[in-house]
């Protein structure tokens, strides 16, 4: 048995836990058509990228007509050359998901040097993990206050919810 006093703040931990590590999709350029030589000079796709926050575990999506194109993933000087001849992995399927599991930049062309060259091409940076001081985890993990009379329905909607949870988990609580 598990006492309320115990199971409340296990259940903000977790809960908070979970909300931390939420990682995200991202369609490439934004919709379901970026993934192509741009229509006009520049490279849209590099700036759809730096508007973006990549963290460690997020996905870009490319999607694509896989008969067309392709996705290239290349070192940082192929990239710059636009050299095609040795990615680093290349993808054909036609609707690509690849997990960002470094932090860093990442750099992606089209399957062929002239799509590299006429602006198919995208490097994303991946921000490195969060690390907390002492200060800052002091004050995330603080002990809450005791409640006030003014607090009184939040702890109650909050006692119910744990309750709610307790029996969803079938934990019974004291």
């Amino acid at each position: 048995m598990a006492s309320s006093g115990v199971f409340l703040p296990c259940f903000a931990l977790i809960s908070l836990l979970f909300a931390c590590s939420d990682a995200a999709d991202y369609v490439v350029g934004g919709t379901e058509d970026a993934w192509k030589i741009p229509s006009s000079p520049g490279f849209p796709l590099t700036d759809w990228a730096k508007k973006q926050r990549f963290q460690i575990g997020d996905s870009l999506i490319f999607k694509y007509d896989g008969k067309v194109h392709s996705v290239l993933e290349l070192t940082e000087g192929d990239y710059q050359n636009c050299t095609t001849s040795k990615p680093i992995k290349k993808f054909t399927d036609g609707n690509t998901k690849y997990e960002l599991d470094r932090s860093g930049r990442f750099h992606f062309t089209g399957g062929t040097e002239e799509h590299c060259f006429n602006g198919q091409k995208l490097f994303v940076d991946v921000e490195p993990a969060a690390h907390y001081s002492e200060n800052e985890l002091s004050t995330v993990f603080a002990p809450a206050p005791g409640p006030s009379k003014a607090d009184g329905l939040r702890v109650g909607f909050m006692g119910f919810v744990a309750v709610m949870m307790a029996a969803l988990f079938g934990i019974v609580l004291v």
